[in-house]
């Protein structure tokens, strides 16, 4: 290896050292950024629950094949992504707490809906009402972080903000699948579906704390 190669792999190693420490930094300072992150975790991990599992359950418990599979996926999906500027702005205007707090808890009832709905007709609505709850609680989670850390580190922030969606996202398969296997689907939604209900209950204290106010202009340093 060239010395100029070897400089720059202990710059990166040394970019990435810095990077790490920054980001646990950032969370012992502003230990209410735990907070949207955990909603990130929880949110992502749905979403990979339904990217393994939902596929599974669809085509076992309903005999479908892979067309109306993604068809199914695709009514949870679409309304997600299509939804987040509208949702995001609705956030702007009303705060973050009932997207967060309340939509987290109607979402998490909308996933054990999906895993009790009796026929493909209504297994497809209930994924289009969760898709459209979880387009509400998406970007106000993200915003939340924005209004929590300082101006200058909000880039660190927000990664760290996806570096616990991807664990969830990874968690999703990992821990829904082995619910899944090992004690059925029913067992796997209520514990993807009360992770989400318990993570809104959990928040509650702290939104009450910030003391919200119709700006939602909070003082989230004193959590």
């Amino acid at each position: 290896m060239s010395a100029r190669s070897s400089r720059a792999s202990r710059d990166r190693t040394q970019a990435h050292s810095r990077s790490a420490r920054d980001l646990l930094e950032g969370i012992r300072c502003r230990p209410s950024l735990s907070i949207p992150y955990a909603f990130g975790f929880v949110d992502r991990l749905t979403a990979g629950f339904f990217a393994l599992v939902g596929t599974l359950y669809f085509q076992e418990t309903f005999g479908v094949g892979p067309a109306t599979t993604g068809l199914l996926l695709a009514c949870f999906f679409a309304p997600f992504a299509l939804l987040q500027y509208p949702m995001g702005a609705l956030s702007d205007r009303i705060g973050r707490t009932i997207p967060i707090v309340v939509g987290s808890l109607c979402y998490g009832l909308g996933i054990l809906a999906v895993g009790a709905a009796p026929s493909v007709t209504t297994v497809a609505l209930a994924m289009i009402t969760v898709g459209v709850l979880g387009a509400l609680v998406s970007p106000a989670t993200m915003a939340l972080v924005t209004d929590i850390a300082a101006e200058d580190e909000r880039g660190l922030a927000m990664a760290g903000f996806n570096v616990a969606g991807s664990l969830g996202f990874l968690g999703g398969f990992l821990i829904g699948g082995t619910v899944a296997s090992t004690y059925g689907y029913d067992l796997a939604f209520l514990t993807v579906g009360g992770l989400e209900i318990a993570i809104a209950v959990i928040a509650v204290p702290a939104f009450l704390h910030w003391s919200l106010t119709k700006s939602d202009r909070l003082d989230y340093d004193r959590i």
